[in-house]
């Protein structure tokens, strides 16, 4: 069944709403994680690349690439110093 462009639209514009409060939704819980801890507050690769507007994959293959922003991995997890990432962006 094809959709009528009234239809795509709609839908596109909820597509745009749901990712605009996801991402205002991640913001607040980073600076929830900065007010608490400040530049050595640790970011997953997730938060690192919300906060510096990048993809994910963008990230991972800045550090296989060996990229300028530090990194620890702890166990399977990556994590930024929000310091660093602040000097990076």
């Amino acid at each position: 069944m094809a959709r009528t462009k009234i239809e795509c639209e709609n839908y596109s514009q909820r597509r745009t709403e749901l990712s605009k409060q996801h991402k205002a939704a991640a913001f607040d819980s980073l600076k929830h994680k900065i007010d608490a801890f400040g530049d050595d507050a640790q970011l997953n690769e997730y938060e690192t690349a919300e906060y510096l507007s990048k993809s994910v994959q963008s990230l991972r293959n800045d550090r296989i690439n060996g990229g300028k922003i530090p990194y620890q991995k702890i166990g399977g997890s990556v994590r930024y110093r929000f310091g660093a990432v602040k000097l990076a962006a």
